[in-house]
């Protein structure tokens, strides 16, 4: 039985829970949360639970922590689980220093402990047949991708602590690039089994100092490119996923939009998109069996983490990028001089998911 400990119980922290309780090999033995209200809620939803206000109170043995905290919390939460002998799941992003992170992975790595990057999107079922419909197979290779990410305000956190906490850079560590851009940077590179090269990005920042829109250009091995446009003030909500092969275009347009993209060949249909607000809890069971059976095997520790050392890096980038006027920055190399072919940039999302994402 792999015994976990929840640090966050906002609405992420509660789904987790809710989750690892019904698997059969979990069980939720802590729950750590710095609200009293918070701590009030997790008792009544695991009795059996020790529920602490810092991970410095839990006396309770750990194997699994499970990070669902704000983005500027993250690495402390990491070291402080890692140090304690814990294994890690950590909401996105995982890092929000790449020079931190890369200390980190080392710290796990010397302790065969891993750190599991919530890159929950890799699980969403829409998105994995828009993979499958964008393999060479299908489109030939591809040449571009394009995602549009429009909402009309940050989504707001539980009303106990902070509702507005996304618009707070202290907290949320940026704005909507660190917010929907880290989701945006795994996507690309799985989409097309290439690793980002380079970075351009313009940014606007609104009243509360953070940034509300943000467009990314992406260089990726092999030439292909990516555009990225994100909005928190858009006059609707809209999601968009398009990638451009040699002779075709997969395409799933959200929210509501028609499937279909003019200017291209749409390869197949796609699932429907449930409606469980921002926590996806419906494709969380499939991600916990992943992060159980990595913690039972300790393996993959660096091929692991990789994906989220590469959010943190184009970010980083990216905000470098914006500040010289959109000036194309490098992303940084920890990997990169050996994944130039898509079979090889594959195999860092193949440790996440088993290989069974592959096209």
């Amino acid at each position: 039985m792999i015994r976990v400990a929840v640090v966050g119980y906002g609405r992420c922290g509660e789904a987790h829970a809710r989750c690892y309780s019904a698997m059969p090999d979990a069980a939720v033995v802590a729950v750590v949360d710095s609200t009293p209200t918070r701590r009030r809620i997790a008792c009544r939803h695991h009795p059996h639970a020790e529920v602490v206000g810092s991970l410095t109170e839990l006396s309770a043995e750990v194997d699994l922590a499970l990070i669902c905290t704000p983005p500027s919390s993250h690495e402390t939460y990491i070291e402080e689980s890692l140090l304690r002998g814990a294994h890690v799941f950590c909401e996105k992003p995982v890092f929000l220093d790449p020079v931190n992170g890369r200390r980190l992975i080392d710290l796990a790595s010397a302790r065969a402990r891993i750190i599991f990057p919530g890159h929950n999107y890799l699980f969403a079922p829409v998105l994995n047949a828009l993979r499958e419909q964008c393999s060479p197979a299908r489109i030939g290779r591809p040449q571009r991708v394009e995602i549009t990410i429009d909402r009309t305000r940050p989504a707001p956190g539980i009303s106990d602590w902070r509702p507005g906490w996304r618009s707070d850079r202290g907290v949320a560590g940026g704005g909507i690039l660190v917010d929907h851009g880290a989701h945006c940077v795994y996507l690309t590179e799985w989409l097309c089994d290439r690793q980002i090269r380079q970075v351009s990005c313009r940014i606007r920042y609104g009243a509360s100092g953070i940034d509300d829109w943000s467009e990314l250009r992406l260089r990726l091995g092999g030439g292909l490119t990516a555009m990225v446009t994100l909005d928190w003030r858009a006059v609707s909500r809209r999601t968009a996923y398009r990638v451009i092969g040699e002779y075709g275009t997969a395409a799933v347009v959200l929210d509501g939009q028609s499937g279909a993209v003019p200017g291209g060949r749409v390869t197949g249909p796609v699932p429907a998109q449930t409606r469980n607000g921002h926590t996806h809890a419906d494709w969380m069971p499939e991600m916990a069996r992943e992060v159980l059976r990595h913690v039972v095997s300790a393996s993959d520790v660096r091929a692991l983490a990789a994906p989220a050392l590469t959010v943190a890096e184009v970010i980083a980038a990216a905000y470098a990028s914006a500040r010289a006027g959109g000036r194309w920055h490098s992303v940084g190399t920890h990997d990169r001089a050996r994944t130039d072919l898509p079979h090889q940039a594959g195999a860092r999302w193949r440790a996440i998911r088993s290989g069974k994402s592959s096209p």
